[in-house]
């Protein structure tokens, strides 16, 4: 059970980690330790939420903790578990997780050979700063792994709108999807606007004439089954349009590329669908 009594110590004043200081806190749990390699990262974080103790030396970890969250990048939560592993505290009770939305909560073996269940928790959602990530957690889903699976449903159940349980494997595949439902999507729109730019086009002008359309692009794409959702001259077989289209990309061979790219990938789509449909037909007949 999560009580409001339960102490939480954050290792990485990350925009993840120092959002879900907040929401604990909020939810009655006390802020007691707060680690981070930089200082300036630290001072960022006391604008926020106050610990007990703020430092940028680990070692100075020295009392258990009822909750620990490791919030650092992926290629030094492995690091941050050994160095907390080393050190003379008593970790037996402990919940510790992390928050890599790929990494699983295997990493964290050297906590538990210590005392401490493990498990891994990551919010499916855009954090660009601390205080935009405060404001999307109260909404947020949560994607929970590992073996205090439960207690994470619990405890992202009280500071978001739901924790839902994952294996390993489903967990990266969230991860996986997010990053090209979001940061490539993001990347694909900079390079419209550049292009835009590039034509004379003002970002005003282009946000007036494509924004909304991306914006019902993705509400059909998750609403509709793919023949019904998609348009444009790959969805009308209008190779002519698709020939010009290439054309005027010539002079920007990376945009080309990733053209002819998506078409392929949106041509073996709509032939796998359509060869669905004509199948079930057949089986009717």
């Amino acid at each position: 059970m999560i009580c409001a009594h339960h102490t939480f110590s954050i290792f990485g004043a990350s925009r993840i980690g120092i959002s879900f200081a907040y929401h604990l806190q909020k939810n009655g749990l006390i802020p007691q330790f707060l680690w981070n390699r930089s200082s300036i990262r630290l001072e960022q974080a006391e604008k926020w939420i106050r610990f007990e103790v703020t430092t940028t030396q680990i070692g100075d970890f020295d009392k258990p903790t009822d909750w620990l969250i490791i919030s650092v990048s992926d290629d030094a939560i492995e690091t941050v578990a050994q160095n907390l592993a080393k050190l003379p505290v008593n970790f037996n009770g402990c919940l510790a997780f992390h928050t890599s939305g790929f990494l699983n909560s295997e990493i964290l073996k050297p906590l538990k050979k210590r005392g401490c269940r493990v498990g891994s928790c990551h919010p499916v959602l855009s954090a660009p700063d601390i205080e935009t990530g405060i404001q999307r957690f109260s909404t947020g889903i949560f994607a929970c792994e590992g073996e205090i699976d439960s207690e994470l449903i619990q405890l992202t159940s009280k500071i978001g709108k739901l924790g839902l349980p994952l294996t390993s494997e489903q967990k990266q595949l969230v991860h996986v999807s997010a990053v090209f439902l979001q940061n490539y999507s993001v990347s694909l729109i900079a390079v419209v606007k550049n292009l835009c730019r590039e034509k004379g086009l003002s970002e005003e002008l282009s946000n007036l004439l494509l924004k909304g359309f991306s914006e019902q692009s993705v509400e059909v794409g998750w609403q509709r089954p793919l023949l019904d959702a998609l348009t444009g001259p790959a969805a009308r077989g209008d190779l002519k349009t698709i020939e010009k289209h290439l054309e005027f990309l010539k002079s920007h061979e990376d945009l080309k590329e990733l053209y002819e790219t998506f078409l392929k990938i949106t041509q073996h789509l709509l032939s796998t669908e359509r060869r669905k449909i004509s199948e079930k037909r057949n089986d009717l007949k």
